[in-house]
């Protein structure tokens, strides 16, 4: 019965990695115009999880304070956005994509040991390959039908724009599929946790270039970033200032050669700039530290905004944005416990999603989310082992 069980919970843990990992945004697995694989899963699991509570088995510390710092939060801000008008839709709205938070919950009954660890590696791999696959077929069905391609793109998502699960931009035909920035994680996974082979450098290499099919500044300048503080922050020496140098020649000549291929940016940026100066606007005081609450807008932006920063300080204030960089801290700090070579590379995933958000929606987002509790739980269960020296995560 215990085999059976354990069978059970492995399967059910693959089948919801996967899913996260190469589902985006959940619509991909839609099963009607409300329900989709994601929302299933996320009731199997928090069931499991809820088992596990009752049966009192133990979480870390660091799990718990994430979590309840997390309720405590959304639970004020709930109230906050309804004392100043919100409608319930609205606040449910704001809440649930931040739910994923129980995730790491889940992910810390089920990643136990250091070979869990590893078999997550594993999937993330499988996945990027996946992803690879993916965009080198929908490139190849826009340079082939791109009338089609970008019909169907259109029609999929129709007006409700979470419900896009790609879609094409600019005459060079770059590809945006909501899953992209695994990309970039199975980059720095490949990277960081795989031994040195022909084999790894191919897979480096086309994943490199499925980053630059999707035309996304964000993806390029955010990767860029997180291997700049590991080479000059994390481990510096004299190949560290060569590493730099190179990768920062690349990512200006991605930047020039894409720049112009990738349509006209200024229509988006101009309704970043306007969400922030509308922002500006509302400010108050008591605003400033505690935000106005979920469910509460700008007119340009009535519900999400693509800066996840100034819709955190919008709803939450500084209080909100303080969480965030207690989880930073709290990452860094678990971080600081392992060895190097195994414990950087689910640091870089944190510092990648923490600069992506700048400009993008991640990091209250299930995608980041995901991300976040992936790295936490990883980082915990390597700074746990009594040997490092035989850690094995490939």
């Amino acid at each position: 019965m215990n085999r059976i069980k354990k069978i059970t919970l492995n399967i059910v843990f693959t089948i919801v990695m996967l899913e996260l990992l190469l589902g985006g945004s959940g619509r991909l697995t839609e099963i009607n115009s409300f329900l989709t694989l994601r929302m299933c899963l996320f009731i199997i699991y928090l069931i499991v999880v809820a088992v596990y509570l009752i049966t009192r088995r133990k979480l870390h510390s660091s799990i718990w304070l994430i979590v309840a710092m997390f309720l405590t939060l959304m639970i004020f801000s709930a109230i906050n956005g309804y004392l100043n008008g919100a409608s319930f839709a609205d606040i449910f709205n704001d809440i649930k994509p931040l739910l994923n938070i129980f995730l790491l919950m889940y992910l810390g009954y089920s990643i136990k040991t250091i070979n869990d660890v590893a078999y997550l590696i594993k999937l993330i791999k499988i996945s990027s390959i996946c992803l690879i696959v993916l965009h080198f077929v929908l490139y190849y069905i826009y340079l082939k039908y791109s009338g089609i391609a970008i019909m169907y793109s259109a029609l999929s998502s129709g007006d409700d724009l979470n419900k896009t699960m790609f879609f094409f931009k600019g005459d060079f035909g770059f590809i945006n599929y909501t899953g992209d920035l695994y990309l970039c994680i199975g980059f720095i996974t490949w990277e960081q946790y795989h031994k040195n082979s022909f084999l790894k450098y191919l897979i480096l290499f086309f994943l490199m270039i499925s980053i630059v099919l999707t035309g996304t500044r964000g993806l390029i300048f955010s990767l860029g970033v997180a291997y700049l503080i590991k080479w000059v922050f994390l481990k510096f020496n004299y190949r560290s200032i060569v590493y730099s140098i190179l990768g920062l020649l690349l990512i200006i000549l991605v930047f020039n050669q894409i720049k112009d291929q990738i349509g006209d940016k200024e229509e988006s940026d101009s309704i970043r700039y306007m969400a922030i100066s509308q922002v500006k606007e509302k400010l108050t005081p008591l605003s400033v530290f505690i935000g106005h609450g979920f469910g509460i807008g700008v007119p340009i932006r009535p519900q999400h905004m693509e800066i996840a920063y100034l819709e955190i300080f919008n709803k939450q204030g500084i209080i909100g944005i303080l969480y965030y960089v207690t989880v930073l801290f709290i990452v860094y700090y678990l971080y600081r416990k392992c060895p190097f070579e195994q414990g950087v590379g689910f640091l870089m995933f944190v510092i990648f999603v923490y600069f992506l958000s700048g400009t993008n929606p991640y990091i209250n987002h299930p995608l980041g989310i995901t991300i976040l509790s992936i790295s936490v739980i990883s980082l915990i269960r390597i700074a746990g082992v009594k040997d490092p020296d035989n850690i094995k995560l490939y």
